[in-house]
């Protein structure tokens, strides 16, 4: 039913954009247009099939109270869901910790909605400003994000900040805007290696400064032993077992769900055999190849286009080669998403295609199909629940081929930028 829903949602928005691009822009139309965005939201968002809040209140709350109580109990992984970040995060969520636990739970969803739809506005630029809200009103991820009650969908806005601050060349700001990213998810601790590998050398100084403060901080308040548990049961540990839970959309999850069954809904470590380390490790320094030679062949990023593109290129990597990508990682996308779209006119076929095909994997709501036929299962749960992981390699390869045109391409921006703060 959800798939329907979405499909026919799709069909929907192509209509009112396609009435637009005729002209058709009456009053009446935009009202209808924003109702039935209203309505298309709120019937995902219902239909997406995980518990409300539940990291929020298992993880997040469950962390503030922690702090306040007992630290030592901050990784307390008897519940389905628990804290996973290093413990200065927790401090964070220490207010809403004072807070009756449904009004934190409001207030935490309000404070990510606006957020969220502040994101959006800053997506929505040039003629292309309607696809791009709907492609956001149409991602899955954004509502399994959302109904969960986690933290990637507030990401968003800091995230695109710093994208456009270092494409202006403010590099220090946006390192530090990605070092308190990184604290909360990090895989995006990749971006520093890319910083010292183009000679980025204020933005990655920025970004390691904040981080280690940070950590220097966290070690100081809460003892050195809670984070040696952190980083072996969750750095260590979680970072090298295969874990073939359906949600689980990076390179150890495609290889882990290609040789394991019937593992979908198990969030803990499996048995996957002995291909798994160097099919993994293979398949993921393939990926990192791949960018590495594009930027190599494409030389020094001159020029705005170059710098975004490149951006993107990190960006879509790191939530292909992390240990953990969940699938409301592939929410951050909307990023490349959006910037193609509204420089669809200057995209040769070969990347269009791509791009409505990348579109079309990662977009879908999130959930767990039961496939009766015993040849249609296999083929579920060894490639097709992957979906948002093939669709983050087609990305790749759309901004690769971008990168390389960017070399030849105006060194103006590929999209209007608007000026940041």
């Amino acid at each position: 039913m959800p798939y329907l829903i979405h499909g026919a949602a799709v069909g929907i928005a192509a209509a009112f954009v396609i009435a637009k691009r005729r002209g058709q822009t009456e009053r009446w139309l935009q009202a209808l247009e924003i109702a039935t965005a209203i309505g298309v939201a709120g019937a995902l968002l219902a239909l997406t099939s995980v518990t409300v809040l539940v990291d929020f209140s298992k993880a997040y709350l469950h962390a503030g109270r922690a702090v306040l109580a007992d630290p030592s109990t901050l990784y307390d992984c008897t519940r389905a869901q628990c804290f996973v970040n290093i413990p200065i995060v927790a401090v964070l969520f220490v207010p809403l910790a004072l807070m009756n636990p449904s009004a934190a739970g409001v207030v935490f969803s309000v404070a990510g909605a606006v957020l969220l739809v502040a994101a959006v506005r800053r997506l929505a630029r040039g003629a292309a400003a309607d696809i791009i809200v709907w492609l956001a009103i149409l991602s899955g991820p954004i509502y399994y994000s959302v109904r969960i009650g986690n933290t990637t969908h507030m990401l968003l806005l800091p995230l695109m900040v710093a994208f456009d601050r270092l494409a202006a060349g403010r590099q220090a700001a946006a390192g530090a805007i990605l070092a308190g990213l990184s604290l909360l998810k990090p895989p995006l601790a990749l971006f520093l290696p890319f910083f010292l590998l183009r000679r980025n050398f204020r933005a990655a100084i920025a970004m390691a400064g904040c981080a280690a403060v940070a950590v220097a901080a966290s070690v100081a308040f809460f003892g050195v032993e809670l984070h040696w548990f952190w980083f072996r049961e969750f750095v260590v540990k979680q970072g090298a077992a295969p874990i073939a839970a359906y949600n689980i959309q990076s390179v150890n999850g495609f290889v882990a769900h290609l040789l394991t069954r019937g593992q979908l809904a198990n969030w803990y470590p499996v048995d996957a055999g002995a291909l798994f380390k160097p099919l993994s490790a293979g398949l993921a320094a393939a990926l990192v190849a791949a960018v590495g030679i594009a930027a190599w062949r494409a030389g020094p990023s001159h020029g705005e286009a170059a710098r975004r593109v490149e951006l993107w290129l990190v960006l879509c990597l790191t939530v292909l080669i992390a240990p953990i990508a969940w699938t409301h990682y592939y929410l951050l996308m909307l990023i490349p998403c959006a910037a193609l779209v509204s420089a669809h006119a200057s995209l040769g076929w070969r990347s269009l295609v791509g791009l409505v095909a990348a579109i079309a994997l990662m977009a879908p709501p999130v959930l767990v199909l039961d496939v009766r036929s015993r040849i249609g299962n296999a083929l579920y749960e060894r490639i097709l629940v992957s979906h948002y992981f093939l669709g983050g390699v087609v990305l790749l390869a759309v901004l690769i081929a971008e990168r390389l045109e960017a070399t030849h391409r105006d060194p103006g921006p590929l999209i209007p930028s608007r000026a940041t703060e």
